[in-house]
């Protein structure tokens, strides 16, 4: 029984560590989500953000899905409060080593006020309504 008392202290700060600070009804009422992203504008710099990423950039394939969304992302971990902005999803498929397309793969992005943020799949982030 004593140790699994010692570990409680550890075991908390793991649950705590995890914890998403909620995103309130007021904070999206007042939330800047910077300006609109031009399509043309930010779809270059995807382009240009997955050049070096990718074997063959050359050979990419990007389809845009629907038009930037307003929503939020912990782009500075899940203890600090979102950043509000607009998010848009991709899906790129380009040729691997042996010349072949491998399939599309969905890549999400963060836009605010014309600076770009690559979001991984385990990044928090949400559109909202």
């Amino acid at each position: 029984m004593k140790a699994s008392l010692r570990s409680l202290p550890a075991l908390l700060l793991l649950v705590t560590l995890g914890c998403v600070t909620p995103v309130t009804p007021e904070q999206i009422a007042r939330a800047d989500f910077g300006t609109i992203p031009d399509p043309p504008t930010y779809q270059t710099a995807i382009r240009h953000f997955m050049q070096p990423l990718l074997f063959d950039p050359f050979t990419a394939r990007f389809r845009f899905i629907g038009e930037p969304q307003k929503g939020y992302a912990y782009l500075s971990g899940r203890r600090q409060p979102p950043v509000f902005g607009y998010l848009v999803q991709v899906g790129i498929t380009a040729k691997n080593l042996k010349g072949n397309y491998v399939g599309e793969e969905p890549h999400r992005f963060f836009i605010k006020n014309d600076m770009l943020y690559p979001l991984s799949k385990s990044d928090k982030a949400e559109i909202v309504p």
